[in-house]
Parts: C-alpha cells; sequence; structure tokens
C-alpha cells in the first residue's frame, strides 16, 4: 500500500512539474533556453519535460526540510485510502499451543503457534505479517517475541484455507524478575488494517488448544546448595598459598546461579566478599590467591567464611564454616635433626647427643626442647637450650642419658620442639624415629670386678643380718 501511494505521488508531482514548465516556456520565465540535462518534448500539443530521478529525489529531500508542514499536507492530497474488495473478511487468527503445560519456568523452551483460516477468495487475499507479542508478571505493556512471520496469498490448505506458523523454542522470559501471570497474544497486519487477537473478538476464546490470548504462569524453584560439597582446601595454609573456597549449587529449573562468597575475620566480621555465576550441578571456585584476600599481615589468623546465592528471584544463605587457619610466617629454619649414641650397642645406661641446626635471624632467647618417647615414657622432656640471633646456622646439642632400665628392648622417637615457626609453619619438628634400645638391662658382665664387688657385699650384707638375729633370738 506504501508502494503504490509513492508511485502516484511521484506521477502527480511529475505531471504538476511538467505543467509549470510548459506554461513558462521552453526558455522559463525570462524566455531562457532551459539548462542542465532536462529536456523538452511535445507529445499531442503538450509539453513533457524529462527530470533526473536524482534530481527530483533531492527536490522531494529538500522541501521535506525546508517547509515539513507543506510538505505533509501535499502528502495528504495525494493520499489515497485503500478500500477492501467487496464482501472481504478479516482472516481468523489464533494461539495454538498443543502443550499441555500451563506453569512454566524462564528457561522453558516454548512451542508456539500461529493458526490463521482466512475464507477469502485467493484472488482477493493480501498477505498476512504476524508478530507473537508477550507481556510477562509486573509488566505494563506487550513486547514482541522472535521474528515476524509472513503468510502469501497462495500459502492455505486447500481443504480448509488453513495455514499455520511457528515460534518454536522461544524463552521469553528469561531475564525475568518476577514470577505471576504470563500472556501471550498475536499481532497481526492483513495490508488492510492491524489486529491484536486479545482484542479484536468480542470476547476471549478458548477451545482445546487453541487461544485469543493464551495466559500461562510463571513459576520457579528456588536454588540450593550441595552442603557435603562445601570446603576450603587447605584448610591450614600459608597467606600466599593457593587456597580454594569450593561449593556447588543445584537448581532444578536449570537457572544461572549468582554466587557470593564472603570471608570473615576471626571477629566473624566481613573481610571481603567476591561473586560468580556458576550453572546449576557445577562448583562455584574462589582462589583466593586471584582475589588477594589474605596478606603477609594475616599470617597467624583464623578466618571463616559463608555463600549467599540466588537464581534473580529467589535467594539464600549459608551457616558460617571454619577455615582457614593461616600458618604464622617463618622465623627460624631448621634443619639436620640426628641422634648419636654413644656406642653402637644402643645400651639403655649409655649417653646419646642429639643435634639440630638452626638458622635463628631475629628472635633472642630461642628456646629448643628435647623431647623423647618410648612405650614405657612417652612425650618424656629432656632438656632445653637456649640460642641467640644468628645470620648462620647454630648447632644445638644435647648431651644427655635419656633411658632407663625400664626401657630396654624398646625402639625410641625424639623431637625437637621451639618457641617460633620454623619454614614448615611449624613450632616442632615432628617425631623422627631412633631406632632400637639394646635388651641387656644389665650393665656389667658377670666376671667384671663390679659385679663380683656387688655379690659380695649382698652376701657379707645377708650374713651381718643373720649374725644380729641368731644372737637376739638365742640369747
Amino acid at each position: 500500500m506504501k508502494r503504490r501511494s509513492m508511485v502516484i505521488f511521484l506521477l502527480i508531482f511529475l505531471y504538476l512539474l511538467g505543467s509549470a514548465y510548459a506554461a513558462e516556456g521552453p526558455g522559463g520565465p525570462s524566455g531562457s533556453t532551459g539548462g542542465g540535462g532536462d529536456s523538452v518534448t511535445k507529445s499531442g500539443g503538450k509539453k513533457i519535460v524529462k527530470l533526473d530521478l536524482d534530481d527530483m529525489i533531492g527536490n522531494l529531500e529538500k522541501w521535506k526540510q525546508d517547509d515539513p508542514d507543506e510538505y505533509e499536507y501535499m502528502k495528504k492530497l495525494l493520499h489515497i485510502p485503500f478500500v477492501p474488495p467487496k464482501d472481504y473478511t478479516v482472516p481468523t487468527v489464533l494461539i495454538w499451543y498443543p502443550s499441555n503445560k500451563t506453569d512454566i519456568t524462564r528457561n522453558d523452551e516454548l512451542e508456539i503457534y500461529a493458526w490463521v483460516e482466512n475464507d477469502n477468495p485467493i484472488e482477493v487475499r493480501s498477505d498476512v505479517y504476524l508478530w507473537l507479542e508477550a507481556k510477562g508478571p509486573g509488566e505494563d505493556n506487550f513486547t514482541r517475541v522472535g521474528s515476524q512471520r509472513v503468510i502469501l496469498a497462495n500459502e492455505y490448505s486447500e481443504k480448509n484455507n488453513v495455514t499455520t506458523r511457528d515460534w518454536s523454542g522461544i524463552t521469553p522470559f528469561v531475564d525475568s524478575r518476577e514470577v505471576g501471570n504470563a500472556t501471550f497474544r498475536i499481532w497481526f497486519n492483513d495490508m488492510h488494517s492491524t489486529y491484536h487477537t486479545d482484542t479484536m473478538y468480542g470476547k476471549p476464546y478458548q477451545r482445546d488448544d487453541y487461544y485469543s490470548a493464551l495466559e500461562l504462569d510463571l513459576v520457579n524453584s528456588p536454588p540450593e546448595v550441595d552442603e557435603s560439597s562445601i570446603r576450603v582446601d587447605p584448610p591450614r595454609a600459608r597467606y600466599n598459598d593457593p587456597i580454594r573456597y569450593e561449593a556447588r549449587f543445584v537448581d532444578t529449573d536449570g537457572d544461572m546461579i549468582n554466587v557470593t562468597l564472603h570471608v570473615l575475620d576471626d571477629q566473624k566480621r566481613e573481610l571481603r566478599n567476591e561473586t560468580q555465576d556458576a550453572k546449576s550441578g557445577t562448583n562455584a571456585t574462589f582462589v583466593a590467591s586471584q582475589y588477594g584476600f589474605f596478606g603477609e599481615g594475616d599470617a597467624g589468623k583464623n578466618f571463616s567464611y559463608f555463600y549467599t546465592y540466588g537464581d534473580g528471584l529467589n535467594g539464600n544463605s549459608t551457616e558460617i564454616f571454619s577455615g582457614p587457619y593461616l600458618f604464622p610466617s617463618p622465623k627460624i629454619f631448621v634443619s639436620d635433626p640426628d641422634v648419636e649414641p654413644a656406642d653402637e650397642n644402643r645400651y639403655w645406661w649409655q649417653d646419646y647427643r642429639f643435634s639440630l641446626k638452626v638458622k635463628n635471624p631475629e628472635i633472642s632467647n630461642l628456646r629448643i626442647d628435647l623431647y623423647t618417647s618410648t612405650p614405657s615414657h612417652p612425650n618424656r622432656y629432656q632438656e632445653t637450650k637456649t640460642i641467640n640471633t644468628s645470620e648462620d646456622a647454630q648447632d644445638v646439642l644435647f648431651d644427655l642419658r635419656p633411658f632407663d632400665v625400664s626401657d630396654a628392648n624398646q625402639s625410641f622417637t625424639y623431637y625437637f620442639k621451639y618457641s617460633a615457626t620454623d619454614q614448615n609453619s611449624r613450632e616442632s619438628t615432628g617425631g623422627i624415629s631412633g631406632d632400637g634400645i639394646n635388651r641387656k638391662i644389665v650393665k656389667y658382665p658377670i666376671y667384671s670386678k663390679v659385679t663380683v664387688a656387688n655379690i659380695l657385699a649382698v652376701l657379707l650384707a645377708a650374713l651381718a643380718v643373720g649374725i644380729v638375729i641368731e644372737r637376739r633370738l638365742y640369747r
């Protein structure tokens, strides 16, 4: 229809322009000869002016810009309204929704069709242009969904004059932030007028799977967290280790889940928070070093955390979980723990030398404690050494007799405990095996002078006691 009006407009414009030029004569108002690319010919006693198309378009654009009111008035004069043919009837257009699902989620892919019946003879029919329109919960106006569909005059079934057009796999409410009523209608134009299926009929139409306006309920299931998946790894670490927070979230509607990790200090105050979007059923992972959660000043502190999560419609939060504990920064460097018995027989009555290398660049009066463990004497404190600061590694030596007769034929371990944190973020070496103690429980052999002297001393003592008893009883 627009193309037809434009053709009529151009024909009248050319006619008027040609008539004006003919009235002025070939030389124009002052009798001058015509110039430019225009030519004048005679046909049936009338003068016809040929104009360049570019010139004509340029004149129209200039009129539209310089005198828009007159330009619009000229358009009204040239406009010829289209009159539908006699006995023309408007096509019947309905929404066809074959699915029985009336509760939909934002991610449901809908299959909605336009059902169109056109009983006009084919020579009277015109093209029909269709749009599917939707109005979500909380919205006042309809918006178009998908792309335009077109039905040509010959695209109807010969049997019943019916055809369909589909909008397949559409998700018009994927970004909705509300739940509730969702309405669909069809906008269409039959080259004569524009209609909306929800208002063009005397009353709403619904029969079987056919609707003048389709109303569905947009619903939502809130996301959930798999609490067994919540963890921080490792729970004890250095401040610059790649500490990972992980948790898995699930949304039965398949919505993307907005996950926020909240890191708390040792007073349960929020230190930092970071947010990610996670797909349902996948882990949300936050690596502390990537976000700069902790610094050197946090060494030796204990932290906690929790999550908040939502799908844009519903939200929730987890309980507070402990971790991580950050090891203190190392103050000393220890190495080469060792033990040497005085004799390779490893008797319980012998001296043993325990040693440790310690580099202590900043701690004054650093305490080093030695502990041994046997089944008879577990975690037995032995001795303490104190060293001062030094840029060089120092040998810390313990020369002592750590065992007694009850430790014979037993294995032992030992460890050093210190009053500062070492390079492994620990305050002790942990248990170190020292092998076994000889099974022999008597210190001297039977033929030794000490043994003979001991036996004689026992015999003499027994003899003296016997004499005393005999004299007292038989006096």
